[in-house]
């Protein structure tokens, strides 16, 4: 067992969850505190990685939004029995992890084509081809599969852009070719942006629980592109946030849309 103190480094390698969704999880005050060590010094624990693979458990394989998550989550780390909906033999597990992915990648598609008000329960059952019933197990509104689709979103995004990061050279490598990062980034966020123009849309128009998922997900995505950057991650991270937007439009006025970076598509 390592103990307290290890570094986030070592947490994404014992837990394989990136460093983007761990802050994410954070800011969601699904993790524990972080272990003061000294100073200003704050570290991780063994702790920390028994709730990152438990929330991965409970998301990949039960099905479980991380609003529920954070419900269940302090009592099994306490030791406390798993509540009963949560035993094999109930709805979400019975339907399975592949039912609910599929729900969310089929709502991705709907959604990035047609508006939030357009897309029906009835829309999402008949593309995934299962009954209408089957899709109120998994998401009790159709506000909650938007929700679950902005998630996947963002924390597929996000992690994408801080691997962009690395792989383009940290702020040196960014700063060295802003051509090049604007336009990685844009294929990164294209997949995302008619989701997310939806969702400020809906934000702009004073929907509290889309303004709310707004500032979390700039937020998120702020950090993920620009926390090589600066001190401050968010002033950074939003310029490269900006720069791809406008190359994503860009592209969408342009007679040739660039290979892979398609509405909807992964790149």
């Amino acid at each position: 067992m390592i103990p307290a103190g290890m570094g986030l480094s070592d947490v994404v390698r014992r837990s394989g969850v990136p460093a983007s969704t761990i802050h994410l999880y954070r800011r969601l005050g699904l993790l524990p505190p972080l272990v003061h060590r000294e100073a200003n010094r704050f570290t991780y624990s063994e702790r920390h990685v028994e709730a990152l693979r438990l929330i991965r458990l409970l998301r990949d394989r039960r099905g479980l939004p991380l609003s529920r998550i954070a419900d269940v989550l302090p009592g099994l780390l306490a030791g406390e029995d798993a509540p009963g909906d949560l035993e094999l033999g109930e709805d979400v597990a019975a339907l399975g992890v592949d039912s609910r992915r599929r729900l969310v990648e089929v709502a991705i598609e709907l959604f990035s084509v047609h508006s939030y008000a357009e897309v029906t329960m009835s829309d999402i059952a008949s593309a995934a081809g299962v009954a209408k019933g089957s899709v109120y197990r998994h998401f009790p509104s159709k506000e909650a599969l938007f929700d679950a689709v902005v998630e996947e979103l963002m924390e597929d995004t996000a992690a994408r852009f801080a691997a962009a990061v690395r792989e383009l050279g940290g702020a040196e490598g960014l700063a060295g070719n802003p051509v090049k990062a604007a336009t990685v980034f844009a294929s990164l966020v294209a997949r995302a942006m008619p989701i997310l123009l939806e969702l400020g849309v809906r934000a702009i128009k004073g929907h509290e629980p889309s303004q709310e998922r707004a500032r979390r997900v700039l937020r998120t995505l702020a950090e993920a592109a620009g926390r090589p950057l600066s001190a401050d991650p968010i002033p950074a991270g939003l310029a490269v946030i900006n720069n791809a937007f406008a190359t994503v439009l860009d592209w969408a006025v342009e007679p040739d849309w660039p290979e892979g970076a398609e509405f909807g598509a992964r790149p």
